[in-house]
């Protein structure tokens, strides 16, 4: 069941207090022994239960049949995820396979049947020349941002090796393919990973990450090809025409009180940090009712947030709340139910890793579907920068490339480069180089002003304001810094009143920035805005 508010307060209690003395049910010194969290969402036990449709695991009907007695149309549609994982997966004889699906499913077929369906779904196990091409541009791709590859082509694991002498026999060269390269997305049949580091993991523990990517590509599959997503402008993120109340913020708002939560616990303000990690859980419901096609990449990166701010009990908190609605709201063997659960079994010395590899998954699908400079691929593929968070100054690198390789593509004031640029002054920010931050901030402002969606231009100029801020405050020139807060706040303010989620976290900026200068009257006005804010959060 999911995590009720006494249950939630009690781990985040655990975060903050000291074990020995703690009252698992209290905020230690911040909050009076009477205080009670407001309940948390309890999910309806009696909702209706969605299964995903294309999950190997869900429980079949039975399958329409022609009046000769063999499989329909609709049939091979709704068991063609089965005879996947049997046939390509499991490896099992085409004989075992239909033997099996006659018996426990009543799915009966004749052998040149199967043939032509393993053909049109691209089972079959025949390199084609359009696949070795994506390998060859993969691996190349995966080569230039330091990453190696583990391939695998449906289903079967490759050696480029093999791939190498394929193309030889033809009397084709590898640089020649490379030379040759197109924005194609990558083939269907034809997957990339980044091989596990350390040699000495078990085939066991390495059998929970295969699971997830497969469950993760089952998942974009599903979703795209029965329209639950839709693919959009490449412009603006893929949508779900499953959300009726614009859960795109609500998602937002999930990872913002979240990351203020973070900051609150180590400003040892835990009823403060309490009240916003329940706010942040209520939306669970929201979001996993949506089905946002970001959800998952956005709870990944929420997850590797918490941990690296050495929160453990909070990633937990949020992980089991979305695997125990999910299994209540979209059924226990619904995908996003699934990896959930086997993430929160994936061993502490691996987490991390599989964190960063399902992202990396997550990018070749919407690669897939979507093609590479769409907006969520893009977007993807900033989140795995920041996760994988590569050493040295390769992250501003591998960023730098992709800005490169909007700018020839794309139109000079397209959103898209808009999106990577802000993501390359976070980056800078993070490393330390205000100057480069401030200045690809600024620049980034400038470009706003062309961007058609009145929504877009204003969450772009205020964001990156808001990073202009705080690099002038980082380079010492807090005055000019305040003041640039201010029009941040001013602005948020105009347009969505003063119970944005982003203006809580920027006033605690603010209310340290005065303490710094010693601002004791401003500061304690911050505080104030600040408290009576926290105060009208609704954890409903």
């Amino acid at each position: 069941m999911p995590y009720s508010s006494n249950e939630v307060g009690t781990l985040v209690a655990m975060a903050g207090a000291n074990p020995i003395h703690a009252n698992p049910l209290s905020f230690p010194d911040h909050q009076s022994a009477s205080y009670q969290f407001s309940p948390t969402f309890q999910p309806d036990p009696l909702a209706t239960t969605l299964h995903f449709p294309n999950d190997v695991s869900a429980p079949m009907t039975a399958p329409i049949t022609e009046r000769s007695g063999w499989a329909a149309k609709q049939a091979w549609a709704r068991h063609q995820a089965l005879i996947k994982q049997l046939y390509l997966y499991e490896k099992r004889p085409l004989a075992e396979v239909m033997r099996l699906m006659e018996s426990q499913h009543g799915f009966r077929a004749t052998v040149k049947m199967y043939k032509t369906h393993i053909k049109q779904w691209g089972l079959d196990k025949k390199n084609k020349d359009f696949e070795m091409r994506a390998v060859v541009r993969k691996n190349k791709q995966r080569a230039d941002q330091g990453k190696g590859s583990i391939i695998r082509i449906r289903g079967q694991l490759r050696d480029f090796a093999e791939v190498v002498r394929y193309w030889n026999r033809r009397g084709i060269s590898i640089d020649d393919i490379i030379a040759r390269r197109t924005a194609s997305p990558t083939p269907e049949a034809v997957e990339c990973f980044t091989p596990v580091p350390s040699p000495i993991l078990t085939p066991e523990v390495l059998a929970v990450p295969e699971r997830m990517f497969r469950c993760i590509r089952d998942y974009f599959e599903g979703s795209f090809e029965s329209g639950t997503w839709v693919r959009t402008d490449p412009n603006f993120r893929c949508s779900t025409t499953k959300d009726k109340e614009n859960t795109d913020e609500c998602l937002a708002g999930l990872v913002i009180q979240c990351q203020s939560a973070c900051l609150l616990f180590s400003r040892s303000m835990f009823q403060e940090a309490g009240q916003n990690l329940i706010a942040a859980t209520a939306k669970i419901k929201q979001i996993l009712s949506a089905e946002l096609p970001m959800s998952l990449i956005e709870l990944f990166r929420l997850i590797n947030y918490v941990r690296r701010e050495k929160r453990d009990e909070m990633a937990l908190i949020v992980l089991r709340q979305f695997s125990a609605l999910g299994k209540v709201l979209l059924g226990s063997e619904h995908p996003l139910s699934r990896i959930c659960e086997w993430l929160d079994s994936t061993s502490p010395s691996g987490f991390d890793d599989t964190i960063v590899r399902c992202i990396e998954s997550i990018v070749d699908q919407f690669e897939r579907f979507v093609g590479p400079m769409h907006t969520s691929t893009l977007y993807a593929r900033l989140i795995y920068i920041v996760v994988a968070k590569p050493k040295g100054n390769a992250g501003i690198q591998m960023l730098q490339k992709l800005l490169d390789e909007c700018k020839k593509t794309l139109r000079p004031h397209d959103s898209r480069i808009l999106l990577v640029r802000g993501y390359m002054a976070e980056i800078y920010f993070l490393k330390g180089y205000f100057v480069e931050a401030r200045t690809l901030s600024q620049e980034n402002i400038a470009c706003s002003q062309l961007v058609q969606s009145t929504n877009a231009r204003f969450y772009e100029q205020n964001k990156n304001l808001y990073r202009v801020a705080r690099s002038q405050h980082a380079l010492g020139e807090v005055d000019l810094g305040i003041a640039t807060l201010h029009k941040v706040i001013d602005s948020i303010v105009s347009r969505f009143g003063s119970q944005d989620w982003m203006l809580r976290r920027i006033l605690l900026d603010l209310e340290d920035w005065y303490l710094e200068q010693g601002r004791w009257n401003f500061a304690a006005q911050a505080r104030d805005w600040w408290e009576k804010l926290l105060e009208s959060i609704d954890v409903d």
